[in-house]
C-alpha cells in the first residue's frame, strides 16, 4: 500500500482515539472521538486483519482503498456498530433502478425501461450475484439481516460501491445488470438524475384515514416532518377515529426527540396504538418504535435494522486528507431499561468497559404481527403492507 493510502488510514486510526475537545462535546470533551473503536478487536487483532487482507487484495487505487476501509470498519464494529462509516461521496451516484430482496431472490421492482421491472437479478458486469452479495457483505456494517438487505438496495445501484468490489473492474465503461428479461446497461459517467426522480417519485401523504383509523407516516425524524399535534387531535375528533398507526417505515433516523410530544399526546388518549415498521427503520427509527412500545403500542409489519442496544449517535464528518472520504464515529452505547421500555445511553468508556458481556448479546425488537411481501405484492402498485395491518386491526377488534 502506498504512502498516501497509509497516511489516510493512520489519519482515521487515530482520529477515532483522538479527544473530542470541549467545542465539539462540552460534557465528555476528553472521551475519545468513537466511544471505543477497539472494543471488539485489539490493535494487534486489526494489525493481523490488514496484513491478511492486503496479502489478499492490492490497493491500487481510491476504489481498492474504499473497499479496504469499510472492510476495517466492519471487522472492528461486528454487529454492533452499524454507525461508523466511511462514505467516498455525497452525491447521487444512483442509476434509475430499484432493487428489493423477495423470497430469498433479488428482484429489480423499478426500472427507467419498464420492460425490466418485477425481473430476477442474476449478474452485474458478468459477475454472479452471489458472489456480488458476498463482497457487499464484507464491508457492510449491520446489525440484523434486514439492515444488510436495506444496504444491499441501495448498493447494487450505486455506481461509487460497485466499482470498489473486487470482482467488478473499477476502469468499466458501463454497469450492465443482467435480469431474467435481459440485460439492463447504464453508462458509467452519464447523468441519469431525471430518470431516477421519476424511479422515485411517490404520492406522499402523511394523513391518512381508513375507516376509523388514522394512519400518520413519520419516515424520517427530521423537522418537515414533525407531527403536527393540534391537526391529528382534530382529525381524531372530526372522524370517530379508534385506532392510530405511527408508520416508520423507511424511518432512518435523525433527532430522536421530535417525536416525544406526539407519543406524550397519545399517552393521554384511549386510541388503540399500532406501529408500522419495516426493515429500514434504524438508529433513532428504532428509538420512536420503543416509545411507541412504552405506551402500549402493537408493533407490526417485519423485523427493523437495527438491534435495540448498539453503538449510535455519530460525530459528524471527519475527513481523510488524501482521498477526502468523509467518516462518521458512533460516541454512545445504547440499551434497554426493560422495565421502563426507555432507551438509555453509555457516554464514558470507563462504564461501557465495566459491563458484563451478556449485556452486550443483541436485543431486538418483537413484532406483534409480521408482515412478509410477495412479488405480486409489489406488482399490484399497492401499499399492501399498510393494507394488511389495517386488516389485521379490524379482525383483533372484531375478537
Amino acid at each position: 500500500m502506498n504512502e498516501r493510502y497509509q497516511e489516510d488510514l493512520d489519519y482515521f486510526l487515530n482520529f477515532a482515539e483522538s479527544e473530542r475537545g470541549k467545542e465539539l462535546d462540552k460534557k465528555y470533551p476528553n472521551e475519545s472521538m468513537h466511544l471505543d473503536f477497539y472494543f471488539l478487536h485489539s490493535k494487534n487483532e486489526l494489525k493481523d486483519f490488514i496484513n491478511t487482507f492486503l496479502k489478499l487484495h492490492k490497493i491500487n487505487d481510491d476504489y481498492d482503498f474504499y473497499y479496504f476501509m469499510n472492510c476495517i470498519i466492519k471487522y472492528m464494529g461486528g454487529h454492533i456498530d452499524a454507525h461508523t462509516r466511511l462514505i467516498m461521496s455525497d452525491n447521487d451516484n444512483a442509476y434509475p433502478l430499484s432493487i428489493q430482496a423477495i423470497n430469498n431472490k433479488l428482484y429489480v421492482t423499478k426500472c427507467s425501461n419498464e420492460k425490466y421491472s418485477y425481473s430476477e437479478l442474476l449478474e452485474i458486469n458478468k459477475v454472479s450475484i452471489n458472489k456480488i452479495i458476498d463482497e457487499v457483505e464484507k464491508f457492510t456494517s449491520y446489525g440484523t439481516t434486514n439492515w444488510f438487505l436495506n444496504r444491499l438496495h441501495f448498493y447494487l445501484n450505486d455506481k461509487n460501491i460497485l466499482l470498489s468490489l473486487p470482482s467488478i473492474k473499477n476502469n468499466a465503461k458501463f454497469i450492465e445488470y443482467k435480469t431474467s428479461k435481459g440485460i439492463i446497461k447504464y453508462e458509467i459517467n452519464k447523468d441519469y438524475s431525471k430518470e431516477l426522480a421519476l424511479i422515485r417519485k411517490e404520492d406522499f401523504k402523511q394523513y391518512q384515514i381508513k375507516d376509523n383509523i388514522l394512519i400518520f407516516k413519520y419516515p424520517k425524524c427530521a423537522d418537515k416532518f414533525i407531527p403536527d399535534i393540534q391537526k391529528i387531535k382534530k382529525l381524531i375528533h372530526d372522524n370517530n377515529i379508534d385506532t392510530f398507526i405511527l408508520d416508520l417505515r423507511g424511518n432512518s433516523g435523525g433527532r430522536s426527540s421530535l417525536i416525544e410530544p406526539l407519543i406524550k399526546y397519545l399517552k393521554r388518549t384511549k386510541l388503540k396504538l399500532v406501529t408500522l415498521v419495516n426493515k429500514s427503520v434504524f438508529s433513532s427509527g428504532r428509538m420512536a418504535a420503543i416509545g411507541m412500545l412504552r405506551i402500549g403500542s402493537k408493533i407490526v409489519g417485519q423485523d427493523i435494522g437495527t438491534p435495540i442496544n448498539c453503538f449510535g449517535y455519530i460525530f459528524g464528518n471527519g475527513q481523510l486528507p488524501n482521498t477526502k472520504f468523509t467518516f462518521n464515529f458512533a460516541r454512545v452505547y445504547w440499551y434497554e431499561d426493560e422495565k421502563k421500555h426507555t432507551i438509555k445511553g453509555i457516554y464514558t468508556k470507563k462504564k461501557l468497559l465495566k459491563m458484563s458481556k451478556s449485556f452486550y448479546e443483541p436485543k431486538y425488537l418483537k413484532i406483534d404481527y409480521y408482515i412478509n411481501l410477495t412479488l405480486e405484492d409489489y406488482k399490484s402498485g399497492k401499499d399492501v403492507m399498510l393494507e394488511k395491518c389495517c386488516n389485521w386491526i379490524k379482525s383483533i377488534n372484531r375478537e
